[in-house]
């Protein structure tokens, strides 16, 4: 009996961390921030997290997921729950993959939370953000250094239109951030 009690709050402890993200219901206030990433040239070649950080104002909640496809060569990612304030791309994590079979090294690509401008945005009001387009490139190092990359700004990214209308197809189920999305379609022509 005591091992189950112990077994039955090992787990509540467990799961209980893993709810850590607040669910957002009313996009009202919410901005989409979108981008586009070029692996090509780096260790992993299959990304499966981009994270998105809010710098200012500070808050207790600053890290945002994405969501991510493969798109025209690289990844474009976005996210439709961001809040006022200053924002950048954080992390993005990939693995290097055969097929279906993964090595179990995962690649963090780390941008840095602040000082630089990869991925960086100031939402002032609700609307569509271009995070940037970027490709991540290998540096060299030495043989004893870890390894290094560097984003620099994307030669061959899909346009902004191509992936607002990618990111349109997934967000017809919330109808305010897809009549923005369609708002800022119409402001490119």
């Amino acid at each position: 009996m005591k091992m189950r009690k112990l077994m039955m709050m090992l787990a509540a402890v467990v799961l209980g961390g893993c709810g850590t993200t607040t669910y957002v219901t009313d996009f009202t206030d919410r901005s989409v921030g979108y981008g586009w990433l070029n692996i090509k040239d780096v260790e992993a070649n299959r990304l499966h997290d981009v994270s998105v950080y809010q710098f200012r104002p500070h808050t207790s909640e600053p890290y945002y997921t994405t969501a991510l496809k493969e798109f025209k060569g690289g990844y474009l990612y976005w996210t439709r729950v961001l809040p006022p304030g200053s924002h950048k791309t954080l992390s993005a994590s990939g693995q290097r993959c055969l097929g279906f079979l993964c090595s179990n090294a995962t690649y963090r690509y780390s941008f840095g939370k602040q000082g630089d401008e990869v991925g960086a945005v100031t939402i002032r009001a609700p609307g569509v953000y271009h995070l940037g387009s970027f490709d991540l490139k290998t540096v060299k190092t030495g043989f004893f250094e870890a390894g290094k990359f560097e984003a620099v700004p994307a030669t061959g990214a899909p346009s902004r239109r191509e992936m607002l209308e990618e990111i349109l197809k997934d967000s017809q189920d919330t109808p305010v951030i897809a009549d923005r999305i369609r708002r800022e379609l119409a402001s490119q022509r």
